[in-house]
């Protein structure tokens, strides 16, 4: 995977739009480059741009990005701006892709949806879009997820001289990080909770088993023959106790139809009496059902009468309506001669509305056509007023404002006079000369401040060289002085020991001496004092050795400060040099500085000899003056929309006074609220009016006609039904109504005597049936035997018999439990078994890979991907130096290197230099890219950081070891550092640089 381009807008503090090339022009051609810039520029932010296209995600975030992490954590989109969109261009097998993402803010300030687009770039055609979708499609094409794409192309190298140096335990946590490969201290927990679990639920469920007793065999062979032997006396019981029972019921029968039968003979004297009382009403009953053939007759003439009268009260109501209906009719036509300013007849109302309303109407057209025309001009003129509030300029529409108007332009032509320019382009002109200025000024000052550190730099440089000269010098003398010292004390350190070892050779005149007596000659010299046999000697021997450990002391100290005086002298040489070297450097750095703040100076004509606050007064002369140049750009501006507001305002008042004209008329005709409305009502009402005045003269018509057709039928009716009367006895209508019952009565009446009726039957029946009952009963019953006495005996019976299906249930249930207790242990072993064998097979996980902290999976895991690690940096390592090889040691939980200059001979990391450490460190970060990526090309790297700590010497090789990659491999590699010695070697840079507003600019040398 090859990244060919990359284009952003508005990320993190790099505001606006911005392109990087890898594939052309200068980055193309060198493959090796260096991204430079300050503390946050926004140098990682570039790495940013190329996964958040990719993956949605960014190294510093854990998470994928989502709407409420940008507003909450604050990144990705540049502060105070509406949008922002990273966009990636890479070449996976000679095919190119176009991967975007974007997001912006909605009208509110909330953030819109994410979007994101994967596009083949030579067809333009979009492959796939939405976030999941393209990141999907994006790991497919690449064959590497966000995390391995950040382990393959984006190496943090810091991380791996960390890795180096520390312990076992320390050097997995850092493994974990780097990989991403925590989910194994995951499982490793996961595992020793999961046999913790089973092994708690196993002791459960034993537990709950051995609560659970079972009945022996022979308790339960007892038991059953306990049954066998109950039942048939239970049976016995029962059969007992039924034929008591029976005589029981039998007696209690016999003497409760006794009193039913005497109960029936008060009923039936009671029915008597009812049926005497009801005899009047039976005979009312008759009368009615003679006369009720003519209640229909009857009802007739009533109904007609009533019509006649009903009919007679309406027509004479709806003559009074009648009335009423002509006097609104009058008052209507009285209002529209009104409305319409002159007497209109009754046949000519509606024609006079509706011309009436067209006048109306075409008015109220105009009217409004100039209502809506000088709110559009106020409305214009109310934006102009918006515009100039930009400017500083601060009006209102009310009877000053031509007067405010002509005052503002009067002070803005007054102020663009006094400045000598008459056009805006001169204005632009003039800013664009002063932006020429400025900008060199700008960079005039840094280069300046540069330029006296680096010169700073070099006096000091200087001065500590000749103090490391003089301290060479003094060191060499003193070395000198030492060496002549030392050249003396060996000479006196062999005198001294001679002359010791003279006096120790001695010992067989020592014990002749020894020997010797006071008085007596001696043999040798015949002296007769003996001063030596006091052991003198022995203070001799001891003065002796004395003086020769002094001196051996003493030269021994002396040799101590030579080898330090030459170790001195060494470090002052190797200061030297080194001083020297970077003398060297900076003076050709400072040699470049010099030449571009000379340039500089030419440029703007400034003397480099006179102090930098000079020329930061003359840069802010400049900002002044461009600050001035940009007021009176909009001085210009404001005069144009000030003359705009003019004419603006004139044509305002204009189109309201034909507005006030045109309303001032159609008032004259009309001031009403709503003609339409209005003329609506009156030709409703007037219709209305009319219309139910003629269904009122209509309605009239035919109750006159429908009172005579009721007194008519009235007059047939009753000289039919008279005659029928008379036969009867009855001479008028209110005697046949007095006979007649209503047919509620009537119904009730038949009901009272059919019950009568029905009770007279169901009491015989009665009477009869208990008679026959008490008869039978009496053949039946058992004499012998007393009710008094069956009462007494069957609770006893009853007793016994409870007893002993007590008995006989409390046995039964003791074996149904046991079998129940039977069936619930075949299912509890079941369950054990089944957790048994679950313990079983985390009891075996457990022991491989579980502990309570998830160490030993982990620890396991990080020792096979370390080995791969290791295996992998060191096919690097031999292209980097072929003396050094990694492996892990397996007595001690440190790495170590194997010296293949020094006979194989191993010894710990922590021994080596910086440069040794950074080369091994840097090998493992390719490893961990070849590792991550075995199977995908990658043909472009990124490595973060890591340079700082170098020492000139190291960072050289460093340097050469990315350079000799870089040809070999033919990767795009880009190194994000701000050391400068990085910055100086390697010549291709993509530079980040700080502007004035906080927000960072992109230039590519």
């Amino acid at each position: 995977m090859k990244i060919c381009k990359v284009k952003f807008k508005n990320i993190h503090s790099l505001k606006g739009e911005h392109e990087i090339d890898f594939e052309n022009g200068v980055l193309g051609e060198a493959g090796l480059f260096v991204i430079t810039g300050a503390t946050g520029t926004g140098k990682s932010s570039i790495l940013d741009v190329i996964t958040l296209a990719l993956f949605n995600r960014i190294p510093r975030i854990d998470s994928p990005i989502t709407e409420s992490i940008i507003e909450k954590e604050g990144v990705i989109l540049t502060k105070n701006v509406p949008d922002c969109f990273a966009e990636i261009e890479y070449e996976v097998k000679g095919i190119k892709y176009r991967s975007n993402w974007s997001i912006r803010r909605t009208r509110t300030g909330s953030l819109d949806s994410r979007k994101q687009d994967l596009t083949d770039v030579e067809t333009n055609q979009i492959i796939v879009s939405g976030i999941k979708d393209v990141v999907k499609k994006n790991e497919e094409l690449i064959g590497l997820n966000f995390d391995q794409f950040v382990q393959s192309m984006i190496l943090a190298q810091g991380q791996f001289s960390k890795l180096l140096l520390a312990k076992k335990d320390e050097r997995n946590l850092i493994l974990e990080k780097i990989t991403g490969s925590s989910v194994y201290r995951k499982i490793g927990m996961l595992v020793f909770e999961r046999h913790k679990e089973v092994t708690n639920l196993v002791a459960t469920q034993r537990t709950k088993m051995g609560e659970t007793v079972l009945l022996e065999q022979e308790a339960i062979d007892s038991i059953n023959a306990d049954i066998i032997e109950k039942k048939p006396l239970l049976e016995a019981e029962n059969i007992k106790h039924k034929s008591f029972n029976d005589k029981k019921v039998l007696k209690e029968s016999i003497q409760k139809n006794i009193l039913i039968k005497e109960k029936n003979q008060v009923d039936w004297n009671a029915f008597l009496e009812i049926k005497k009382t009801f005899a009047p009403k039976e005979n009312q009953l008759a009368i009615h059902n003679d006369l009720v053939i003519f209640r229909d007759e009857m009802n007739q003439i009533e109904s007609h009468k009533n019509t006649a009268s009903k009919l007679s009260e309406t027509i004479l109501t709806l003559d009074e309506h009648c009335k009423a209906f002509v006097t609104q009719k009058a008052t209507n036509i009285i209002l529209v001669s009104k409305l319409v300013g002159k007497t209109i007849p009754e046949a000519d109302l509606e024609v006079e509305l509706d011309l009436f309303l067209k006048q109306v109407v075409v008015l109220q057209n105009e009217e409004h056509t100039k209502f809506s025309n000088k709110e559009q001009e106020f409305q214009r003129l109310k934006d102009r007023l918006e515009v100039l509030v930009a400017y500083g300029i601060s009006l209102n529409i009310n009877d000053e404002l031509t007067e405010k108007i002509q005052e503002e332009l009067n002070s803005i032509s007054t102020i663009i006079k006094q400045s000598g320019l008459n056009m805006v382009e001169e204005v632009l002109s003039k800013k664009t000369e002063f932006a020429n200025l400025i900008l060199p000024a700008t960079q005039l000052i840094g280069s300046r401040q540069l330029y006296d550190s680096k010169k700073d730099a070099i006096e000091t440089l200087m001065k500590s060289i000749s103090s490391h000269k003089e301290n060479l010098s003094d060191a060499i003398e003193s070395e000198k002085v030492l060496k002549l010292k030392i050249d003396d004390l060996v000479l006196k350190v062999r005198t001294a020991s001679t002359e010791l070892e003279d006096w120790k050779s001695r010992k067989s005149l020592d014990q002749h001496r020894n020997e010797l007596e006071d008085g007596k000659p001696c043999p040798l010299c015949g002296s007769e004092n003996h001063p030596y046999s006091e052991n003198i000697e022995e203070a001799l021997i001891n003065a002796l050795q004395e003086k020769w450990e002094a001196l051996s002391s003493e030269l021994n100290q002396s040799e101590k400060e030579y080898s330090i005086l030459n170790t001195k002298i060494k470090a002052f040489q190797d200061n030297i040099i080194s001083d020297n070297s970077k003398l060297e450097t900076l003076n050709t750095d400072f040699t470049i500085t010099e030449t571009s703040v000379k340039n500089l100076c030419n440029k703007l004509k400034w003397d480099l000899n006179v102090a930098i606050i000079e020329w930061e007064d003359e840069l802010q002369k400049y900002q002044y003056k461009q600050n001035e140049l940009d007021i009176l750009e909009k001085k210009f501006h404001a005069l144009k929309s000030l003359q705009d507001l003019k004419k603006c305002y004139d044509d305002y008042l204009l189109l309201n006074e034909e507005y006030i004209k045109a309303k001032d008329v159609r008032i004259s005709i009309y001031n009403g609220d709503d003609i339409n409305e209005e003329v609506n009502a009156l030709k409703t009402n007037f219709v209305q009016i009319t219309t139910a005045l003629k269904g009122l003269i209509l309605q009239i018509e035919d109750h006159q006609e429908n009172l005579k057709i009721a007194i008519d039928s009235q007059k047939s009716l009753s000289e039919i039904l008279f005659p029928k009367l008379e036969e009867r006895g009855i001479n008028s209508l209110e005697e046949l109504k007095s006979k007649l019952l209503d047919e509620a009565n009537a119904a009730q009446i038949r009901n009272e005597s059919l019950k009568i009726k029905t009770r007279e039957a169901e009491l015989k029946t009665i009477i009869a049936a208990t008679n026959k009952t008490l008869e039978e009963e009496n053949k039946l019953d058992d004499t012998s035997i007393t009710l008094d006495e069956l009462i007494e005996m069957l609770p006893k019976l009853s007793e016994a018999i409870s007893e002993l299906q007590k008995h006989i249930w409390d046995q039964e249930q003791k074996i149904k439990v046991n079998e129940e207790n039977k069936q619930r242990l075949q299912k509890s072993q079941e369950t054990l078994d089944a957790l048994l064998k679950d313990l079983s097979l985390w009891s075996k996980m457990n022991a491989l890979i579980g502990d309570a902290k998830g160490k030993t999976f982990s620890n396991f895991v990080q020792d096979l991907t370390l080995r791969q690690l290791i295996e992998y940096g060191n096919k690097r390592l031999v292209g980097f130096s072929d003396r050094y090889l990694l492996e892990v040691a397996n007595d001690s939980d440190a790495l170590q290197v194997i010296d293949t200059y020094m006979g194989n001979s191993k010894r710990s990391v922590s021994s080596l230099s910086g440069g040794e450490t950074f080369k091994l460190s840097l090998a493992l970060a390719f490893g961990l890219s070849d590792l991550a990526a075995r199977n995908v090309n990658i043909e472009s790297l990124f490595i973060d950081e890591g340079f700082g700590s170098l020492d000139p010497e190291s960072l050289d090789q460093a340097i050469t070891i990315l350079e000799n990659m870089q040809n070999e491999s033919n990767k795009s590699i880009g190194i994000i550092s701000h050391v400068g010695e990085l910055k100086d070697r390697i010549g291709t840079k993509i530079k980040l640089l700080k502007t004035g507003a906080g927000y960072s600019t992109i230039e590519i040398e």
